[in-house]
């Protein structure tokens, strides 16, 4: 009887980064890859074909999400700097019985998921260039071997100021979108040389266009409010979420040009929701969104 893959039985996942190797925690993975097919038509003036012919030489590029804890060690620290950074590493997806490579991988979206009562969480999705079966030894010098903890942090806001006004919200969003496109990988000698999905012409080269920071801050409406439906530009954003007390660690976002809208949500209570966006253009962004650990 074959044996078959359960993504929840033993799934072991490991982020190879400039020959360093991290294995991360995860909660869910996603990843796929297709082929792209073109077709022709093969009828004749003496042969009236219906079906059509096709040629398979092209590959899509992967796609794959995961989810990860924000600890409050670096066990995880890798992704969260892939994300604002945006550059490539190697995927590995270990399983009891196969392994994948998912080679060339980018972070389109990142999307902390900041709930009170749930650990803090990083959701990330991007694209990869080929996804295929691995056999022998994950490459990388292991790290972050030292580490024999994890200690989650609960979505706490200690801090959040729009402008001059101190916020205590009901609902926070933060998320970071990286605007990414492939360069052209089809060539004529490419098709001519593909004779199978391993000869195939993968996506290899990539160009970054426009990146957004921007969130959103869902609070109770108090009677005379003053900020309900108005808006803004050039004013600060400040938000930090982590440990409540002593040494903080988590997430530090602060910038001091940012547009928000504040716009009335009518329900049982009314709430007031800010959208906001940097619009501040640092010379790394690493200077405004930070991840502090351990």
């Amino acid at each position: 009887m074959a044996n078959f893959i359960f993504k929840k039985e033993d799934v072991k996942v490991y982020v190879v980064y400039n020959n360093l190797q991290y294995r991360i925690d995860i909660s869910d993975i996603e990843f796929s890859q297709t082929f792209k097919q073109a077709n022709y038509d093969v009828r004749t003036l003496h042969s009236q074909d219906y079906f059509q012919g096709s040629v398979i030489n092209t590959a899509n590029p992967v796609t794959w999400s995961l989810n990860t804890p924000l600890l409050q060690e670096a066990t995880n620290r890798v992704v969260f700097d892939r994300l604002i950074d945006v550059a490539t590493f190697d995927l590995y997806i270990s399983t009891k019985y196969d392994d994948f490579k998912l080679e060339k991988c980018f972070i389109q979206d990142g999307s902390f998921e900041i709930e009170g009562s749930k650990p803090l969480r990083l959701s990330i999705s991007g694209e990869a260039s080929k996804l295929s079966t691995y056999t022998g030894t994950i490459p990388g010098v292991a790290q972050n071997t030292g580490i024999t903890t994890s200690t989650y942090m609960l979505a706490k806001v200690p801090t959040l100021t729009v402008g001059s006004t101190r916020l205590s919200p009901l609902s926070l969003k933060l998320e970071l979108q990286n605007e990414i496109e492939w360069n052209k990988y089809v060539t004529v000698n490419g098709a001519v040389g593909a004779t199978n999905a391993a000869t195939s012409m993968y996506p290899s080269e990539f160009v970054i266009g426009k990146r957004v920071l921007a969130g959103a801050v869902g609070l109770l409406s108090p009677e005379n409010s003053t900020e309900r439906l108005t808006w803004n530009n050039g004013t600060s954003v400040e938000l930090k979420v982590g440990t409540a007390s002593g040494t903080f660690y988590g997430i530090h976002f602060n910038s001091n040009n940012c547009s928000f809208t504040n716009r009335l949500k009518t329900g049982d209570i009314f709430q007031e929701e800010y959208s906001w966006r940097m619009l501040q253009n640092p010379t790394s962004l690493s200077s405004v969104l930070t991840y502090t650990t351990q």
